[in-house]
């Protein structure tokens, strides 16, 4: 398959963005055991935070939160729930994972969940972790989440591509209805075990546990500064 660009990307998910928000609505577990150890007062990044379902469970923690999307479109849905006992706790800002409009050390601690799956290359992935570590003060925690390419659902249609290089061979198309039955492609570049290791290594974090929960690898890093 043809590697989508990040614009492309952008455009299929402002044009699902109602219908997928629908169905996005409770956080991970994993992510609300990061949350809960995290230091009290802690100023937290939602990197690719979508409707909010995370960034808000970050409020209810206590915590300030700044939530940064790409799609215009999912923040505004965010805005609009809950807006008047958010103001002035979560901070919706758009932009790109690749180039985070925020001060160098400005934050302790980060959520990347279901981020770099969607980036189209290898170079956009590192890229969006680095500026993690640039953002997260010296000791800050970030928190990463990817789709896993070893799943069920996906054997079929990974099988046909063992012949290709490694780097590509996660790639794929995977399908979202529309409630008027339109079928839009989402890129998903689904991560091989060790792969997700390998871009924090490169990154410059350190990484410190990795676990496979449900469809999904996890980890967490930190900036060693």
């Amino acid at each position: 398959m043809r590697s989508p660009s990040k614009a492309d990307v952008r455009a299929s998910y402002e044009r699902i963005a109602e219908s997928f928000s629908a169905t996005r609505k409770e956080p991970w577990p994993e992510v609300l055991r990061f949350i809960r150890n995290l230091p009290d007062r802690a100023r937290v990044l939602d990197v690719g935070c979508g409707n909010g379902r995370h960034a808000r469970a970050l409020v209810d923690r206590g915590l300030s939160a700044v939530a940064l999307d790409f799609s215009r479109s999912l923040l505004l849905l965010g805005r609009e729930r809950g807006a008047e006992e958010l103001a002035g706790r979560l901070h919706w800002v758009e932009g790109e994972a690749t180039a985070l409009p925020l001060r160098t050390g400005s934050v302790d601690a980060a959520l990347c969940v279901a981020v770099l799956h969607h980036l189209p290359t290898r170079g956009d992935r590192v890229a969006a972790l680095r500026e993690i570590r640039r953002v997260l003060v010296p000791g800050g925690r970030v928190f990463v989440s990817v789709w896993a390419l070893d799943q069920p659902r996906f054997q079929k249609m990974t099988e046909s591509q063992r012949g290709r290089p490694p780097e590509s061979r996660g790639d794929v198309e995977v399908p979202w209805t529309l409630p008027d039955g339109t079928v839009m492609p989402r890129y998903y570049h689904l991560f091989q075990g060790g792969e997700l290791e390998a871009l924090i290594i490169e990154s410059g974090l350190h990484g410190e546990t990795f676990f496979r929960s449900g469809g999904n690898w996890f980890g967490q890093a930190t900036n060693h500064g």
